[in-house]
Parts: structure tokens; sequence; C-alpha cells
């Protein structure tokens, strides 16, 4: 395999290919398609990717550090994969493995991420603006901080989630279960929160504006 002509983004069928391990940084590979590659291990920091194909992608444990990720990521496994200041803007993740993935600083506004598994994952400060979360775990998250203003978590699990200062307003939240989340001086003002459950969560400081009345408690 001609590694300097996949870093130059020369080849563009890579499908299935093993690249596990190899070294990427700053590679060219946009508009590549990379279906069910194996990249576990590669080293793919400062890559761009913009349009390529990673759906049902392994990429266990990759740098993937500044990476622009603006890609079709269905299925793909993330687990343990270091994202920190990546570009994931409207990114298709639907059904990804994203558990003990690095985030800091990643953007994932606008990314289509339902379904998704994001079980304990730090996404503190994350920016998840208009992103699509339905019925993704995130079960005992850290979204301490984060962006998640006019995100769509309708049926999202938030069991245990620390929601501290999150920027909720004009979330959809109908049918979502926080029980036990913390929602510490959280912004749901604008919130959808029909059928929500909040079952236990800490509510202190918690902006809710006119939607108490749609509480499930």
């Amino acid at each position: 395999m001609d590694i300097e002509a996949i870093r130059a983004g020369k080849v563009k069928q890579l499908a299935g290919a093993d690249l596990e391990d190899e070294d990427l940084p700053n590679a060219h590979l946009s508009n590549v398609n990379l279906a069910g590659a194996n990249l576990t291990g590669a080293n793919l920091s400062g890559a761009k990717l913009t349009g390529s194909r990673l759906d049902g992608a392994n990429l266990i444990g990759a740098r993937l550090i500044g990476a622009d990720l603006r890609a079709n990521l269905l299925g793909a496994n993330l687990m343990q994969t270091d994202l920190i200041e990546a570009d994931l803007r409207g990114a298709n993740l639907r059904g990804a493995n994203l558990m003990q993935a690095s985030l800091g600083n990643t953007c994932f506004a606008g990314a289509f991420l339902s379904g998704a598994n994001l079980t304990g994952v730090n996404l503190q400060g994350v920016d998840l603006r208009g992103a699509d979360l339905r019925g993704a775990n995130l079960n005992s998250a850290n979204l301490h901080g984060a962006n998640l203003c006019q995100a769509d978590l309708q049926g999202a699990l938030l069991t245990e989630a620390n929601l501290e200062e999150a920027d909720l307003r004009g979330a959809n939240l109908a049918g979502a279960n926080l029980s036990r989340a913390n929602l510490l001086c959280a912004d749901l003002s604008g919130a959808t929160l029909n059928g929500t459950t909040l079952t236990d969560a800490c509510l202190v400081g918690t902006e809710l504006a006119n939607e108490k009345e749609q509480l499930k408690k």
C-alpha cells in the first residue's frame, strides 16, 4: 500500500483498508471512501477528511486532534479516540460509539448523533448547538457548561448526567430521561419538556421559564 500516495490524497478508494497504527498526520483525505476501514490507533491529527466516508470504520484509539471530520461516520467505532479540537460540524455520527473518547474543544454543532453511545463521556464545554441527539445515550456524561442550544434531545438518556451551567435554551427534551441529573444553574428557557423525566434531578438555580407545567417529576 502506497502510504505517501494516501497522505497526498491521491488514493480515493480505501474501503475496508487496513491502516492500523499508520502515521497519517495532516493527510489530505477529503472525499475518500474509507467505509469499514481499520484505522485502529492511527495518527490522523490535523487530517482533512471533509466529505469522506467513514461509515462502519474502526477508529478505536486513533488520534484525530484538530482533524476536519465533517464526514460520514455512521456507526463508526470511535471508542477511546482523541478528538480534541476536531471539527465535526454537521457530521453524520448516527449510531456511533464515542465511549471514552477525548472531546476537549470539539465542535459538534449541527452534527447528527441520534442513537450514538456517549455513556460517561466528558463533554464539558463542548459545542453541540443544534445537534441531533435523539435517542442518544448520555447517561453519566459530563456536559458541564456544554452548549446545547436548540439541540434535539428527544428521548435521550441523560440519567445522572452533569448538566451544570449547560445552555439548553430552546432544546427539545421531550421524553428525555434526566433522572438524578445535575442541572444546577442550567438554562432551559424555551426548552420543550413534554414528558421529560426529572426524578430526583438537581434543579437549584435552573432557568425553566414557563415550562414548569410540562415537567414529569
